[in-house]
């Protein structure tokens, strides 16, 4: 028997498996990263975006973070200078996890469990920046949607400021696949152009490294210009891309170390 999905059951499915990854990264981030975050000068943001978001002028400005995980990087903006700082996230663990860290920070960010395109209006116009960063655009099936709810949120003269893993890493295996091979680690093995969903049933503890039988999630293989085309169809001004060799994603170290492939980029928008 053949099983068709829609959207919604992607959607619905990595709900359940983000749900049951949370308490495993809780884990193994351990007592320590409560300690930190209790620091007014915490922040889990690198150099390049921090240096990013200050070339925009994101102090005192309205944020909105989308696919937001556990609010670090909210709670991050906030001691950075932000203004008023709203997390969008689908997991009702993660966000659980996210006002926690947000008691213990001693931060007034906001946050939301919602599906990322069924925002409540009610938040449209607000938000001087809308913030995404890696990890989130792959679990999204629809982008041309998700650009749309990134346009309704943004102010007039709104920044876009995506931070995320660079989408030629999808052909390359991490080594804890099959694919793998230690004595060709650049070797492509996936299409760029592949256009089903990947299905995974092995865990996504990006955080501890584990592997477990877990909920299958599915994520979605996305081209440089499946990301920019449908933020240009959606009336967002392309400012700036910049591309980078190094890896925030923490899988591929052994292809940062030899920095000769796109690993990360920064892309700005600005809403017309």
């Amino acid at each position: 028997m053949i099983i068709t999905m829609n959207d919604k059951d992607y959607i619905n499915a990595n709900r359940e498996a983000w749900n049951e990854v949370a308490p495993v990264h809780q884990k193994a981030r351990g007592k320590e990263f409560l300690e930190e975050v209790k620091s007014p000068d915490y922040s889990a943001l690198d150099a390049f975006v921090t240096g990013k978001l200050r070339e925009i002028g994101f102090e005192g400005k309205s944020v909105a973070q989308l696919c937001c995980n556990n609010g670090r990087e909210c709670i991050s903006l906030r001691n950075l200078g932000s203004g008023p700082i709203t997390g969008f996230d689908i997991s009702d663990e993660a966000i659980a996890e996210a006002r926690k860290l947000n008691e213990i920070a001693g931060s007034d960010c906001e946050f939301v469990r919602t599906d990322v395109f069924e925002i409540d209006k009610k938040h449209y116009g607000k938000y001087d920046i809308v913030f995404i960063t890696v990890g989130a655009l792959s679990w999204l099936p629809d982008l041309e949607r998700f650009f749309k709810v990134v346009y309704n949120l943004l102010k007039p003269d709104g920044y876009l400021l995506i931070y995320e893993m660079h989408p030629f890493l999808y052909t390359i295996p991490c080594k804890d696949e099959l694919e793998f091979d230690p004595e060709q680690p650049f070797k492509i093995e996936y299409s760029y152009f592949k256009t089903e969903p990947w299905a995974e049933d092995s865990g996504i503890d990006y955080v501890g490294g584990t592997t477990y039988q877990g909920k299958t999630s599915y994520s979605f293989t996305q081209k440089i210009s499946d990301i920019i085309n449908p933020i240009v169809k959606n009336d967002i001004t392309l400012v700036e891309l910049n591309e980078y060799p190094h890896d925030i994603s923490s899988i591929y170290p052994f292809l940062e170390k030899e920095q000769k492939l796109p690993l990360s980029f920064i892309l700005i928008g600005k809403k017309n």
